[in-house]
């Protein structure tokens, strides 16, 4: 997921003002803007871990780039397989 911060913002303020509107959360002051901090934080650290996913999984594949293409093997799909399985081990889902 390449999810730029504005766009975590912009998503988060929308979910607050949704959940705020429909009465699913209760509170004192400016409840939406408490809310859409939350909601910013728990997508922002989704995100941030599935971005250290990635990168963990270019790294691996790195050392083996020259095994896979002698293999004719797509590096993309080899990618997406790492990832999955790193993502199984950790418990995080995708």
């Amino acid at each position: 997921m390449k999810l730029k911060d504005e766009h975590i913002e912009q998503i988060a303020k929308v979910l607050a003002r949704r959940v705020v509107r429909d009465g699913l959360v209760q509170g004192k002051g400016p409840l939406e803007e408490e809310v859409g901090k939350i909601i910013f934080r728990v997508i922002k650290t989704d995100v941030d871990k599935e971005r250290a996913l990635e990168e963990e999984a270019h790294r691996l594949l790195k050392a083996h780039v020259k095994d896979i293409e002698s293999h004719h093997i797509s590096y993309h799909k080899m990618f997406q397989k790492v990832k999955e399985k790193l993502a199984r081990e950790r418990g995080l889902v995708l």
